[in-house]
């Protein structure tokens, strides 16, 4: 791998994910505070159709794209390349449009009998505005992706934030009086808008980079060849991803009604669908910005040292993935265990949030490592098992949340979720591990980890009770006294040896070949 570019690419992804996460957290926090907690969880669950409707308009194409246009790219076969790209491009246009058209017909009773509230029928009809332009989009992000060039997405990003920032603030407080229905519209059509700003940048972007790969000589590559080479990868990430999503939507539709039967009022179920799915999953998800951008990053990466037969390469970015994404994330769990409370407070001004935050810190790990293995197991070419366990998770959350939700409430949600995080990331390690023939030291990079999180955060509590009623100070001093002594902790008993990070060492044992 090239590791100069590799790295400087990783920087840009996570500058600009830190940024857009920042941004994104400070405007959430103004957004809960004008439309309240049952606006953020009637926005979700409109959100939750949203995502239904983004993951038909964008399917699993763009990972094709950023697989076989790296192909292309590596046998000099430029002009493929962009072959790749034009035919995906029309395909996801013309998927994205016969969405929207679907929704826009059946808005009404989508609002009245899936959703069960009317007030979501306007935002279904404006969310359809930016659904062809986010599937277009998507394309150029994974061309640049597989040119390992990730500036002009990143830049497309940050505009398209602050796009959306300035027209969901200027129609809200221009609608805002009008109720929920209007207010939450606002916010769709910020995202429609900042779809199409997006993916004007992202053309225009393609179009100067565009003269770069033209080629005089004609391309090995087909379009018949293509087009099947591109149904090839993209449609079992697609199947998967529609079942996926769609049960992930269901989840979504009928979690606010599970709530309702045990809380007894329709508002308190939105607050609380608002509070854990609006507020405390983003806040416990910001600092992923890093691993968020290794996970992108390697797909392309991994896929070029398959093509090229590179085993050790692949074994090796692997392993030292595994390594940072298992420390790092323990870390986080601590920190936010420890200063969920006070962060509620400071974050949100609600103490409840703040339960939330701590009661999920404990799945962070396991969050974090799943992310991190989906963007894996792309590379491995693994689309067919994401599908099969994506699905497989995803009926499941749905028979949970109806059994377990409408007699435990909130608690019973939590139950899902750490059932959920916990199957998915161990099956998909397991898998990646038995693709790779890397053997994962359970001990030195989990068990460590968990003891050095949880003996540090109780000594920083105790070390911090005196400053505790200050919430800024106290939240501050106990991560900086968790950072240290995590640290300190990991590298006195060998769970971090900075020396085999920073090199090519392998960082675990990897399993001996058979002989033939």
């Amino acid at each position: 791998m090239k590791k100069v570019l590799f790295i400087k690419n990783a920087l840009i992804l996570t500058v600009t994910a830190l940024i857009l996460r920042a941004i994104g957290m400070i405007f959430r926090v103004w957004l809960a505070g004008s439309i309240g907690a049952e606006g953020i969880g009637l926005y979700q669950v409109i959100f939750s159709v949203y995502i239904l409707a983004a993951t038909f308009a964008t399917s699993g194409i763009s990972t094709a794209v950023t697989r076989l246009v790296t192909e292309r790219l590596a046998v000099g076969d430029k002009r493929g390349a962009n072959r790749v790209l034009y035919i995906s491009s029309l395909l996801t246009l013309l998927i994205a449009v016969i969405t929207s058209l679907i929704i826009i017909v059946f808005a009404d009773p989508i609002s009245r009998y899936l959703i069960g509230d009317i007030r979501a029928t306007l935002s279904l009809k404006i969310l359809c505005l930016g659904l062809p332009f986010m599937g277009v989009c998507s394309c150029l992000r994974g061309y640049f992706l597989a040119r390992r060039s990730t500036l002009p997405p990143s830049f497309c990003q940050i505009i398209e934030q602050l796009v959306r920032m300035a027209v969901i603030v200027f129609l809200i407080g221009k609608y805002a009086h009008l109720g929920l229905a209007f207010t939450s519209a606002a916010v769709l059509m910020g995202d429609s808008v900042a779809e199409g700003v997006s993916c004007l940048l992202i053309w225009i972007f393609y179009r100067l980079d565009f003269k770069k790969l033209r080629q005089k000589t004609s391309s090995s590559l087909k379009k018949r060849t293509a087009l099947s080479e591109i149904f090839r990868i993209s449609l079992p990430i697609s199947a998967g991803r529609y079942l996926h999503t769609a049960l992930r939507t269901i989840e979504s539709l009928i979690t606010p009604t599970c709530l309702t039967k045990y809380s007894g009022t329709k508002t308190v179920a939105l607050e609380q669908f608002g509070m854990i799915k609006g507020m405390a999953i983003p806040l416990l998800l910001f600092p992923a910005s890093l691993l968020s951008a290794v996970s992108t990053l390697l797909i392309p990466e991994i896929t070029q040292s398959v093509t090229e037969k590179n085993n050790h390469s692949v074994q090796n970015a692997i392993e030292k993935v595994f390594v940072v994404t298992s420390v790092t994330s323990f870390l986080i769990a601590g920190i936010f265990f420890t200063v969920a409370d006070p962060l509620g407070q400071v974050v949100y001004g609600s103490s409840s949030v703040g339960f939330l935050i701590k009661a999920l810190a404990p799945l962070v790990p396991f969050m974090y490592i799943d992310l991190i293995a989906d963007g894996i197991l792309k590379g491995l070419d693994a689309q067919a098992f994401l599908f099969k366990s994506n699905v497989f998770d995803s009926l499941v959350r749905v028979v949970l949340v109806l059994i377990l939700v409408p007699r435990f409430g909130m608690t019973g949600f939590l139950a899902v979720m750490l059932f959920s995080n916990l199957f998915t990331s161990i099956l998909s390690v397991v898998k990646i591990l038995k693709i790779t023939r890397v053997h994962f030291d359970f001990k030195k990079y989990f068990l460590k980890p968990l003891f050095a999180a949880f003996f540090a955060s109780f000594i920083s509590d105790q070390i911090c009770l005196s400053v505790k009623s200050d919430n800024i100070l106290y939240i501050t001093l106990v991560a900086i006294s968790i950072f240290i002594l995590y640290f300190v902790f990991m590298v006195l008993t060998g769970g971090i040896n900075i020396k085999n990070i920073l090199t090519n060492k392998s960082l675990y044992k990897v399993k001996k070949q058979k002989k033939a």
